[in-house]
This record gives C-alpha cells, sequence and structure tokens, in this order.
C-alpha cells in the first residue's frame, strides 16, 4: 500500500513529510508526495534535492505525482483515490481562536472529502 503525503515546502509540509515517512515504515507501506503549496505543480530544484536527501536516509524513494487540477485539495483526492492511497498525511498550519473555527480550504476539503483515513499533524514549534 502507500501513504500519501501532502506536501507543502513550509513548517507544516515539512512535519506532515515527517510523520509520513514515519507512518510508511510502521505499515512497511510507499510513500507518495504531492505537492501542495504554491504553484504546486512544481518544486525548486533545492526543496527536491532536501526531499531526496530525507528519503534516501530513511531508507525510501523520492516518488512525486502531480495532478492537471488547479485546486490542490482535490489533486490530493483524486490521487489518493486513482491510487487507493492507505492514508493521507497533511501538516496544519497555526490558526488565531476565530480562524480554528474554519480550516484551511485546502486541509478542510481533504478531510472532509478524502475517502481514506487522514492524518492531520502541525509543527511543534508555531
Amino acid at each position: 500500500m502507500t501513504i500519501l503525503v501532502a506536501y507543502a515546502p513550509a513548517p507544516e509540509g515539512r512535519e506532515a513529510l515527517t510523520e509520513g515517512i514515519k507512518e510508511a515504515h510502521l505499515r512497511r507501506s510507499d510513500l507518495l508526495i504531492v505537492n501542495i503549496g504554491r504553484g504546486h505543480h512544481d518544486l525548486d530544484t533545492q526543496e527536491l534535492q532536501e526531499l531526496e536527501s530525507q528519503l534516501t536516509a530513511a531508507g525510501l524513494t523520492l516518488t512525486m505525482e502531480a495532478s492537471v487540477l488547479a485546486d490542490p485539495g482535490d489533486a490530493v483526492i483524486q490521487i489518493a483515490q486513482d491510487r487507493n492511497v492507505e492514508m493521507i498525511v497533511i501538516g496544519l498550519r497555526h490558526r488565531s481562536m476565530v480562524g480554528k473555527l474554519i480550516l484551511g480550504s485546502t486541509v478542510q476539503r481533504i478531510l472532509l472529502d478524502a475517502t481514506c483515513p487522514v492524518l492531520a499533524v502541525r509543527p511543534d514549534k508555531l
């Protein structure tokens, strides 16, 4: 099976990757990364090298997938369904008291519409 990490080049995305690696090892699953950051179809070269180094150190191979869909939440859900993933891991940003009532649209979409379990994590340091 496969663990999908909804990745963004930000602290919450890096925490999602860290937890995704743990889940992949725990479940003896493959790891698939879907970039949901701004301009979510491509990551810069430095970010790709950092991802590859982190995954190589964890004994995993960098596997990324993209979607033609403009909305990153829709892209994650589509890829998760197409690949029949076991779990989606996504990072949460710190929100104000009012902001906590409404999650980010991408996270909210994934949590509400995913057909598999979703693990939502946030970085320790906010």
